[in-house]
């Protein structure tokens, strides 16, 4: 990994580097504010976004901020894989031996006294819900069904995990885990796939991972 002036200069976002940037860097990092080029994603680059984003929420509550843990990042990021790799969407996975949130954490040696996880599913492009798209001949951009052939551009790194975030604060149980002022730290996974039930469109699991040892 390379460094310019706080710059992020290659997409190798490592768990170190967690203690490399402050919030305030990390969002200007331009890695971070870059579009996102869905067949080279940095999972390491957007789960640390959602990370910091959640934390940003905590913040603004007057909550303390979660504390970054490796192992549970891990944990996220392998649900956010084996949704899309045995296509399901559940807190409950099909693989065996990591059906339950405990199942996973055990698997990575981790003994929690509480725990909970978000998930999510949702577009990685910046799509306006309820307009009709035209779909891109191989190669193509995805572009709104209207006169002007409007563009509609992939997220941003910055952009999804602010969407994404966005959406478990407007639902309740989910804001509820990330506003527990009783968990303590956090890891967060992703992964990208195509939605067979939307033109093949690509779309971005999310995964939060929360515990406390008290």
């Amino acid at each position: 990994m390379f460094f310019i002036s706080n710059s992020l200069v290659a997409q190798t976002w490592i768990p170190s580097d967690y203690n490399r940037f402050t919030p305030a860097q990390f969002f200007q990092l331009a890695a971070v504010n870059q579009t996102i080029n869905y067949k080279k994603l940095d999972r390491g680059l957007l789960q640390a976004a959602i990370f910091y984003l959640t934390n940003e929420e905590r913040i603004k509550y007057g909550l303390k901020p979660f504390t970054h843990s490796d192992a549970m990042e891990k944990v996220a990021s392998e649900h956010a894989n084996d949704m899309v790799n045995y296509n399901f969407y559940s807190h409950v996975s099909r693989v065996k031996g990591k059906e339950t949130i405990g199942d996973r954490f055990s698997r990575e040696g981790l003994k929690r006294m509480l725990i909970g996880e978000n998930i999510s599913s949702s577009i990685g492009l910046q799509y306006q819900d309820g307009r009709q798209i035209n779909i891109p001949r191989s190669g193509g951009m995805y572009t709104y069904a209207n006169s002007t052939r409007e563009v509609i551009l992939p997220h941003t790194y910055l952009s999804y995990a602010r969407e994404a975030v966005q959406l478990w604060m407007n639902s309740p149980s989910h804001r509820k885990s990330i506003l527990n002022p009783n968990f303590e730290q956090l890891g967060c996974g992703s992964q990208v796939f195509s939605n067979r039930e939307f033109f093949n469109v690509p779309y971005l699991m999310g995964v939060q991972c929360f515990g406390s040892e008290k």
